[in-house]
């Protein structure tokens, strides 16, 4: 599998860094690359300009594990 790394900007950096311990960030970017994904395999041809970001009332229980 391949690998992609980005750098981010010192202040987006510490912004993460400060989010409540009970926020599963990668979850949230997990779910936000793979959405980003399947909309560019459907129009390749999209900028980033073409996506915004909302978040929404139900809870989305895909991505945790089950006991």
């Amino acid at each position: 599998m391949a690998k992609h790394t980005v750098s981010i900007d010192e202040d987006t950096r510490q912004r993460i860094h400060t989010l409540p311990r009970g926020i599963n960030f990668s979850a949230f970017m997990r779910k936000a690359i793979n959405i980003f994904v399947e909309e560019l395999e459907k129009n390749p041809d999209l900028e980033p300009e073409n996506f915004i970001i909302t978040c929404t009332a139900r809870k989305d229980t895909s991505d945790k594990k089950r006991r």
